[in-house]
């Protein structure tokens, strides 16, 4: 459970340092819950662009964590 606390504080430290609209988007769809589609019509966009950057935020989450737990030694 702390792990998954840990990682969970480290996703939203991530978060806090993304540059917009990568960071609204991501937290609209994994928090908010809310369809490519709903995450256009608030950006004025088409649903492909939110899935799109919704997966590109994904990606660079990843690339952060996996940096950072990269150091980790167990």
């Amino acid at each position: 459970m702390i792990a998954d606390k840990s990682i969970a504080f480290q996703i939203h430290r991530l978060l806090h340092d993304m540059q917009d609209p990568y960071k609204e988007v991501f937290t609209l769809r994994i928090f908010g819950e809310l369809s490519f589609k709903e995450i256009a019509e608030l950006f004025g966009k088409n649903d492909h662009w939110a899935c799109v950057t919704f997966h590109r935020a994904k990606t660079m989450l990843q690339t952060k964590l996996k940096e950072e737990n990269s150091d980790v030694k167990m």
